[in-house]
């Protein structure tokens, strides 16, 4: 990159005079080569300046003024001055006026037609041909000119300036389809070169900016066409002749040329730039608008969507229910039939019945989200704002409480997983520790030995009681509990469950009230489950019940099930709510000075739910209120398969 030439400042100063140079060689070329087919110069290769069309156009020219002038004032130097002239009645000959020189190089005579003052050519001269206004009497005029020299006071306007570009031209003429050939090569070489490197600087691979390209684009051409313009003004009102006139020409030129190709350069490098339309005015406002226009319809926007869609639609209504006669007005005025008017309305009732039936959807699918049916779903292609979002919020109230729920199921699996593993694995070391306390209870050991051992042995069973307990909870909670329902009658087996907690109940000063309104009640159910749940009731009614209080269990039926409720008042202060007693490792006392895991009601709920019962809690004050719900055979008594499993669990 060291030796690239477009990254050379001294190669394009070069390339710049080089341009200016191959352009005003090429405006001098063509613009000569333009005028000299004009002017007859390539008629011969020995024409004189008086027998070019230049030079015939331009007496014919002066000839007229004069004309002019003598009609209008009387005398023929009110347009130019100085120039000898003779002017003759064209149809007597005679003299009117006369400046006849002593010498002369050429003449030049034209007639005229004065018609009331209107002067026209009649002998066919170049550049004029009028038909007179009027029929009054028309007189000829004719004008000689005599031609002395062409130099500098000759008297001949224009004549010196054009025959100063006889003398240059002329004798070139044959080289100017050459040179202008050549300078248009050159120009256009250059101009290549200069495209190439607008915007390289040396030390710098990407391209550079100056100072004129970050002019906005518009604002620099509309510039440099107000200069230009301003330019060729100053050139077309120049008066100054000869060589003066062609050097101010050529001193005009020069800027107005730079001008442009400054313009150019500037082109090249902004659209090697890319994206050059960014750097325009007319862009700016464009994109001011734009975000102006955008700012406003969102904040337009923003303050519809916060308005509630009863204010949006009432809103909405009134719009149309002004806009509505404003219509009938203006096309009643303008003939506009009453036909797009009923469309109009038609339209509306179309958009009320399409409004009306997505609400009907969204209803039917929070019916279906309300039933249970997490699966529903909103088809919200084809509906519009609040609409729209309405029912994306619907489809994902479904979606959450899926995942929630399938949440809740993986953390309960997890969770009995974790119980069923760690029984498991404390049951093994846990039944060789009792087994060897018991073998230890038959030896004959020391008195405080013997106190330790029977320390052993309580601790030992109550945490063996405590894992099966986790085991059975584990496997309730899972069904993996092999159930077998047949009917029982439940009168029986609450005596039988009572009758074994009788010394425990005794020794807590509890009395149990049996009540059953409707003699003995058979329900559908497993006898070895149905104990146990009794087994945890009055279990628990033996550790927290008040002493001295009493124990009710009443058995009813509830139309095809039958109800046991089992009431005892609390020991303790009951702190806690149904639902938390319901969970595991809840003890209905805080403070824990008594036995127990905190399993029993969990393993209860759960079995009754297996054998297609329930069983709830109720707290009331110190009341503590258990009732169980089972399925009503209708016999009644028992079947001695549920007597059998009664005592089995006994």
């Amino acid at each position: 990159m060291k030796h690239d030439l477009r990254n050379s400042l001294l190669a394009k100063v070069i390339a710049i005079f080089l341009a200016v140079l191959f352009g005003l060689a090429t405006l001098f070329s063509v613009g000569s080569l333009a005028i000299s087919y004009e002017s007859g110069f390539y008629k011969g290769d020995n024409v004189t300046f008086e027998e070019t069309d230049m030079f015939e156009n331009l007496s014919f020219s002066m000839a007229l003024d004069v004309a002019r002038a003598y009609v209008e004032y009387g005398q023929p130097y009110s347009y130019f001055s100085g120039a000898p002239v003779v002017i003759r009645d064209g149809d007597t000959g005679e003299v009117l006026f006369t400046d006849r020189p002593a010498a002369y190089r050429s003449t030049r005579t034209f007639t005229f037609l004065n018609s009331n003052g209107y002067i026209t050519s009649v002998d066919g001269s170049p550049g004029f041909s009028v038909v007179p206004e009027t029929d009054a009497p028309a007189e000829l005029i004719q004008v000689t000119l005599y031609f002395e020299d062409y130099g500098s006071g000759s008297g001949y306007y224009d004549m010196e300036s054009y025959y100063l570009f006889y003398q240059l031209v002329y004798p070139i003429k044959h080289l100017l389809p050459w040179l202008a050939v050549l300078s248009i090569v050159g120009f256009f070489a250059v101009l290549a070169f200069l495209f190439c490197a607008a915007g390289h600087r040396a030390g710098h691979e990407e391209i550079v900016p100056n100072w004129q390209d970050r002019i906005p684009l518009d604002v620099y051409l509309l510039a440099v066409g107000f200069l230009c313009t301003f330019n060729v003004l100053i050139v077309g009102d120049l008066n100054a002749g000869g060589w003066i006139q062609m050097a101010l020409i050529v001193l005009l030129c020069l800027p107005l040329f730079l001008l442009v190709l400054a313009a150019l350069l500037t082109i090249a490098t902004r659209l090697k730039m890319g994206r050059f339309w960014e750097n325009t005015l007319c862009y700016r406002l464009v994109r001011w608008l734009w975000h102006g226009g955008g700012q406003l319809w969102h904040g337009i926007g923003a303050f519809v969507h916060i308005l509630p869609l009863s204010w949006r639609a009432v809103l909405l209504m009134a719009g149309l229910l002004i806009l509505q006669p404003l219509l009938a007005v203006w096309g009643l005025s303008a003939g506009i039939p009453l036909v797009l008017l009923l469309l109009l309305d038609a339209a509306i009732l179309v958009g009320a019945a399409f409004l009306s039936y997505q609400l009907q959807r969204l209803k039917a699918v929070g019916q279906e989200l309300a039933a249970g049916n997490l699966e529903a779903k909103v088809d919200t292609k084809g509906m519009f704002w609040d609409l729209k979002a309405h029912g994306e919020h619907l489809n994902a109230i479904g979606e959450g409480m899926n995942r929630a729920v399938e949440q809740r199921m993986k953390s309960e699996r997890l969770k009995t997983e974790l119980i069923t593993n760690v029984s498991h694995d404390i049951k093994t070391p846990l039944t060789s520790i009792v087994n060897y306390v018991d073998l230890l209870k038959k030896e004959e050991l020391p008195e405080r030995a013997a106190e330790y051992v029977t320390v052993l042995d309580r601790q030992s069973n109550r945490l063996k009681k405590l894992t099966e307990d986790l085991v059975e909870a584990s496997k309730a909670s899972t069904g993996n509990i092999a159930v077998h329902l047949q009917p029982i009658v439940v009168n029986e087996i609450v005596h039988q469950a009572v009758g074994d907690y009788d010394q425990k109940l005794t020794a807590g000063k509890l009395e149990v009230v049996i009540n059953t309104y409707e003699g003995n009640l058979t329900a559908l159910a497993d006898g070895r489950l149905l104990w146990r749940v009794l087994d945890n009731l009055l279990s628990n009614v033996c550790k927290y019940a008040m002493a001295g209080s009493r124990v009710y269990i009443d058995l009813m039926t509830r139309g095809d099930r039958v109800a046991l409720s089992m009431k005892n008042v609390s020991r303790d202060r009951l702190n806690i709510s149904a639902d938390e007693l319901m969970e595991r490792f809840v003890r209905g006392d805080a403070s824990r000075h008594a036995e127990g895991s905190g399993l029993g009601l969990n393993i209860a709920k759960s079995l009754m739910e297996l054998m297609g019962g329930t069983f709830s809690l109720a707290v009331d004050g110190d009341l503590f209120k258990a009732e169980l719900t089972l399925k009503s055979t209708g016999a009644a008594a028992g079947t001695a398969a549920g007597i059998l499993a009664i005592r089995d669990a006994g």
